[in-house]
């Protein structure tokens, strides 16, 4: 079944509208640079925000060839997170993409002019959340400033991580501490390390300075 591609003219507006990074809320990384050869090179996709053809992710059968074809239709990604938003297109429906393509070229638009973009800090709403584990998070990093991983255990039992030292949280110590831990993973402040069945996870180095401002 024949696809409904971008034109090469709107492949290149598309890109440039958003300054050549990915609309990824959270990439936002340039897509384009030089090569070895004195030319350039591109990570960048022109992916489509419902389906280029049938069966494919977000189809709308409502739209015409020439819609799907549009510049409308399209949002300019690097090459990872034009996987990850055909691979579950549950999770990322046109009206997301469509916010995140205003975003960025909102974004790109003010960048342009001179001006830096940084995305909020959720760290704050999430110290609120759980002000007693972050309070024991924040002791134990300033107390040891070059450790990043700790695990999740019951008080009855002990583990050994062998050569690589942690911190150890405790869960008759904290109330839903995996849900935390969750709300953790999802703000970006932790990332999952576990190997076997204990819980193990590594700090993010923009956590770590938010709670001991260090680099």
């Amino acid at each position: 079944m024949a696809r409904d591609e971008f034109s090469k003219t709107t492949i290149e507006r598309l890109a440039k509208r958003v300054g050549m990074k990915c609309s990824f809320p959270d990439c936002r990384q340039p897509t384009a640079g030089p090569d070895a050869a004195e030319g350039v090179t591109n990570i960048g996709i022109a992916a489509h925000i419902t389906a280029a053809s049938l069966g494919g992710p977000r189809y709308d059968s409502s739209l015409s060839s020439k819609e799907r074809s549009d510049i409308k239709n399209g949002i300019w990604l690097c090459q990872n997170h034009a996987k990850i938003i055909d691979d579950d297109e549950l999770s990322y429906q046109p009206s997301l993409l469509q916010d995140w393509k205003e975003t960025a070229e909102k974004m790109a638009a003010l960048e342009a002019k001179g001006f830096s973009i940084l995305r909020a800090s959720p760290f704050p709403h999430l110290e609120k959340k759980a002000p007693k584990l972050t309070a024991e998070m924040r002791n134990d990093l300033k107390s040891a400033p070059l450790i990043r991983q700790f695990i999740l255990l019951h008080r009855r039992y002990s583990y050994n991580l062998k050569n690589t030292p942690s911190f150890s949280y405790f869960y008759e110590d904290h109330e839903y501490l995996d849900s935390v831990v969750i709300i953790m993973l999802h703000c970006g402040a932790v990332y999952d390390a576990t190997v076997g069945g204990i819980p193990r996870y590594n700090f993010n180095e923009e956590f770590v300075r938010y709670l001991i401002g260090e680099s």
